[in-house]
């Protein structure tokens, strides 16, 4: 299980880095996109390696992912 939770934290800076390289290069709303699947990945594997399991430390971050994936869906005349 560890393997995974590594391949996927790997796969969310990937998400991630796209992400911001596709709102450099105008593409705002699929790099929105990229950015909160990344930032909820992250969130999701290192709720999974810690060893406290605290509800507010998933429920929290992920509201943040989710809030910046709404307003990507919400951008006037994102290309």
């Amino acid at each position: 299980m560890k393997i995974a939770i590594e391949r996927l934290n790997i796969l969310a800076f990937l998400l991630i880095g796209i992400g911001i390289l596709l709102g450099i290069f105008d593409v705002v709303r699929t790099g929105s996109f990229a950015i909160a699947i990344g930032a909820g990945a992250i969130i999701i594997s290192k709720y999974l390696r810690s060893n406290r399991r605290r509800k507010i430390e998933l429920i929290l971050p992920l509201a943040m992912a989710s809030l910046l994936f709404v307003v990507a869906l919400t951008l006037p005349h994102a290309k």
